[in-house]
């Protein structure tokens, strides 16, 4: 964390000194009237950090009265000189506190106390001041001596010593070790935590500081623990505090890095008002949280906005925090690096390490991480020498201060050997990569399966760099290995999940059980990410029920987990991450059947085609930053043609689909896919939010309708679709047949006008949904005819029609949906944060007369996955369903999720808007393609290249009509 320095200060009031208390070497009965006396409980009444200004006056009248006392006291004259140089360092003085400090360390050793309580703290706050100007080696020293003295005084576990393992922890952190400064700083805020009371400001600052630091060490958990505590201590006792907004700032950067940077953001922009407020644009607390705001911005792939943000953060004064400054260059050479600008992140990079050089030791961290990311730039320019050389500098650097399965030594690792490699050093490479990218497993599961983290992988790049490296070494089953474990999120933990309620037995007690706690570990998810929420709009009574829920929920999960290790002592096992084997999964494919996999990363493409006979590898030169930009082209063509209204529909991005389609099918892998008559698709980032149907394979000539039914669409060639789980590919789904038991669910009562757009800005009023105004939304004349033809292609006695007012969330959460195999929605389907108060996506059902707990005619994700389902198929036949838990997040990760844990095998779903008439056009054709005998993917093919030749349908030729549906699971 940047700028903690800021929070260090306050903290060293009182803890532990007042049992050396000056005023008890006065008489008791005449402190009353001792104007010093009076003098300091007056001083000690104001909050240094708060009120520094007026602190400071009162302070120096505790040193004029006791100067006036016929015997001074030594210790009070020096406590007050500490005080003083709290009040100058908050108003950005360090170099006058120095001052202040050092005239208290050369009265106390004059007056024969220089091996005290009162010495020690002088010590820590006088080291504190040499990092705060630059000297950070100076200030570990004069902290370890500090601490020494109080642990010859005291011993090493009493909680007077709290603020000396504090500041050492951070004196450590600036001079770049990272690790050992976490243990002491965490040690020191424990005992401060156990101490202090709750209305002291220097108790929020204690933890808001320790939050960064322990947070930039990878200890993500405790860092989210000590930042909650702190912004709650700040919305009951200090609101209008001027550094609640660096509180809150430490709040969101922690959420960030937890891979919760949705929520981040809200916390985030307003530390950024509030800092900006109290303490000025330029503070550098303000910076920071600045800063923070772009790492928010980065993680939603909002990469121009997080470049221009944190070349903002940097001082102007750049000397006077060089280890901020250089941390902020790495930063913005980073997003300039994913935002295409190769050479502005080159110039920054260099920037900041040729700026390290001149202002930092050889082995500090920070001279690592900017050789680190340099070398990565220059490695993507073709610079590989001195690439080499470079990362050779950041794993030595890591390999002396950090632990040897520290995630950030592992990384450096990786992609060491991907560089050795690439300088002809093939073995060595390579034996380098695998040691570091076995131990980081582990890390990076534990991490994906705790409740109170995100859903995005931190680890993918590393994975990825892993892959890339195994490619280039000769080793595709590692290659195959590490592409899944950098592609380990929550759709592959939900199939995971399906799978362990399988094996337990569906009707089996054991089964209902692992439900259960897989329930607790989702409601966990929520509760936390709506105790974030709370905390960041000051609701503490709010924060503090989602802490008793999450306690009571904890501890159901700590019960449920010993019940079914009684009835199902394998089920530990059944939990543990599962990675297919290359051999095992070429031995349930067919001959004509492949796996596609594509992992774009920060530095190029790795791809990956697997057949039962073979694989064949590639990595493409181009980045996801150079991918990025053709999905979006892609996608902008497919969005204008649908915002159009017109019947000849705008032209498609043919050259952009091409160019996509020729980096991620190099001749090597077309060459592979001679023969395929079925492709699974594993493709990540971007990739992932656009139907592969939709890319041509040939070059086009011209514009026009001719020329898109003409075009080569790869859904000629064969059939496509997309797997969240390579546990599941080629093991083959459970047949349709006219004998299927179907639900059809959906053209739900509404009252709008027929065809018109939706009108989204009154659906939600003060936070919660407007039942009229979702009766207002526009009905689907054609969804009552899609379901009846569905369920005439299926037949079946047990099959059932649940529309119009019964189309209701009581009458669907009342229902037995685990009867039915086959179940589709004709629908309405909304985006979370698509509007106001919709945290999250829903399928559109009949709305009530009146609102009603838990219902309001939004099917939301968080009741869909309470469900209790048992479908091969599910069929979302509404608009963006494919779509992430928000308008920024991976596709999949909404309402697809919610379908796959609540019991879902397969899913048809729609990248965007789809057309009334296409809808059902595509889903029933689809439908009844698998009643007459195809599997699903050819089924769905079959009806996208029926409706390319349709000439009767307008405009059906252009992929915004025919490619918006994508098939999960086979």
């Amino acid at each position: 964390m940047r700028g903690v320095a800021f929070a260090v200060i306050g903290l060293l009031a009182g803890i532990g000194y007042g049992s050396v208390s000056a005023v008890s070497a006065w008489p008791l009965e005449s402190a009353a009237q001792d104007p010093a006396a009076d003098a300091r409980k007056a001083a000690e009444a104001i909050d240094t950090s708060g009120k520094p200004a007026e602190a400071e006056v009162a302070w120096r009248k505790v040193i004029a009265t006791q100067q006036a006392r016929p015997k001074p006291d030594p210790e009070t004259i020096a406590l007050a000189h500490n005080r003083i140089g709290d009040t100058l360092y908050y108003r950005g003085k360090p170099d006058l506190a120095q001052k202040e400090l050092e005239a208290a360390r050369d009265l106390l050793a004059a007056a024969g106390l220089g091996e005290g309580d009162m010495m020690s703290e002088t010590l820590s706050n006088l080291g504190t001041m040499h990092t705060a100007q630059g000297r950070p080696a100076s200030d570990v020293e004069l902290q370890r001596k500090a601490l020494a003295m109080r642990v010859k005084l005291h011993g090493p576990d009493d909680t007077r010593l709290a603020i000396n393992y504090y500041n050492l922890g951070y004196a450590l952190y600036e001079f770049g070790q990272p690790l050992e400064a976490a243990d002491s700083i965490e040690l020191g805020t424990r005992m401060r935590l156990a101490t202090m009371k709750p209305d002291n400001p220097d108790l929020f600052l204690t933890l808001a500081t320790a939050a960064g630091i322990v947070e930039s060490s990878g200890r993500v958990l405790t860092a989210i623990e000590f930042a909650q505590k702190a912004v709650e201590l700040v919305n009951t006792h200090h609101p209008k505090h001027p550094y609640a907004g660096f509180v809150r700032g430490v709040l969101g950067k922690t959420l960030t890095g937890a891979g919760r940077s949705a929520e981040a953001i809200e916390v985030t922009r307003q530390a950024v008002d509030e800092l900006a407020a109290s303490m000025g644009e330029e503070n550098p607390l303000t910076l920071d949280a600045i800063g923070n705001l772009a790492v928010s911005m980065a993680r939603l792939g909002r990469f121009d906005e997080a470049r221009e943000l944190t070349m903002r953060s940097i001082p102007k004064k750049r000397e006077e925090r060089a280890p901020d400054t250089v941390r902020a260059l790495i930063t913005a050479s980073n997003y300039a690096g994913e935002g295409g600008r190769e050479a502005e992140a080159i110039a920054i990079a260099e920037d900041g390490y040729a700026f390290a050089a001149k202002k930092m030791p050889p082995d500090h961290a920070i001279r690592a991480q900017v050789a680190f990311v340099l070398a990565i730039h220059l490695e993507r320019s073709g610079q590989l020498k001195r690439a080499l050389e470079l990362m050779q500098e950041t794993a030595a650097i890591f390999a002396k201060r950090e632990d040897a399965e520290s995630p950030r030594r592992l990384g450096a690792d990786v992609y060491l050997g991907g560089l050795e490699i690439a300088n002809g050093l093939r073995q060595q490479g390579y034996a380098r990569v695998a040691a570091a990218a076995d131990k980081m497993a582990p890390k990076m599961f534990a991490i994906a399966q705790d409740p109170a983290l995100g859903a995005s992988n931190s680890y993918y790049e590393t994975f990825a760099r892993a892959a890339e490296a195994a490619i280039q070494a000769g080793h595709p089953g590692d290659a195959f290995r590490y592409h899944q474990l950098a592609s380990y999120d929550v759709n592959v933990l939900a199939s995971q999940q399906v799978a362990m309620r399988t094996a337990a037995g569906r009707s089996s007690e054991a089964a209902a059980l692992v439900r259960d706690l897989q329930d607790a570990g989702r409601t966990l998810r929520v509760l936390n990410r709506q105790k974030a929420g709370l905390l960041a709009r000051g609701d503490v009574e709010g924060a503090r029920r989602s802490d008793a829920s999450i306690a009571e929920t904890e501890a159901k999960s700590a019960q449920l987990t010993g019940r079914i290790e009684v009835i199902a002592p394998g089920f530990e096992r059944l939990s543990r991450p599962e990675i297919v084997p290359l051999a095992t999964l070429q031995s349930r494919l067919a001959k004509d059947e492949g796996l596609f996999v594509a992992m774009p990363s920060r530095s190029r493409t790795s791809v990956m085609l697997i057949r039962r006979d073979g694989v064949k590898v590639a990595v493409s030169a181009k980045p996801r930053s150079a991918i990025r930009p053709l999905v979006t082209a892609v996608r902008q063509s497919i969005d204008t043609a649908l915002n159009s209204g017109e019947t000849t529909l705008p032209p498609f991005d043919f050259a952009a689909s091409h160019a996509l389609y020729a980096a991620l099918f190099p001749a090597e892998i077309r060459s592979g896919a001679t023969g395929l008559t079925r492709l699974h698709l594993a493709a990540t980032d971007a990739l992932a939010s656009l139907p592969f149907a939709a890319l041509v394979t040939q070059p086009v000539r011209g514009t026009g309708d001719r020329a898109l039914r003409d075009a080569r669409w790869l859904i000629r060639d064969m059939s496509l679709d997309v797997t969240v789980s390579m546990a599941s590919v080629g093991a083959g789904g459970t047949p349709i047949s006219r004998a299927t038991a179907f639900a059809g669910i959906g053209a739900p009562a509404l009252t709008g006008t027929p065809g018109k757009p939706i009108e989204l800005a009154g659906l939600f009023r003060s936070g919660r949904a407007d039942v009229r105004a979702v009766r207002g939304l526009p009905p689907l004349p054609g969804a009552m005819a899609e379901l009846s033809q569905m369920r005439a292609a299926l037949g079946g006695e047990r099959s059932t029609l649940v529309t119009g007012a019964d189309a209701s969330e009581a009458r669907i959460k009342t229902m037995d949906m685990s009867q039915y195999s086959v179940i589709a929605f004709a629908t309405h389907g909304l985006i979370a944060n698509q509007v106001d108060g919709l945290e999250e996506p829903a399928l559109v059902l009949t709305p009530p007369n009146e609102e009603s707990v838990g219902e309001d005619g939004l099917l939301t994700v968080s009741e869909i996955a309470a469900l209790r389902l048992n479908a091969d198929w599910v069929i979302l036949s509404a608009c963006n369903t494919a779509a992430g838990s928000t308008q920024s997040a991976p596709s999949y990760t909404g309402l697809a999720h919610a379908f796959l844990y609540a019991g879902t095998r397969s899913l048809l779903l729609s990248h965007w808007q789809v057309r009334d008439d296409a809808a059902s056009r595509l889903s029933v054709a689809t439908v009844r393609g698998t009643a007459s005998g195809l599997d699903r993917a050819q089924a769905l093919r079959q009806a996208m290249l029926a409706l390319i030749a349709d000439r009767k349908v307008p405009g059906g030729a252009h992929p915004a009509v025919w490619a918006p549906f994508v098939l999960i699971g086979a």
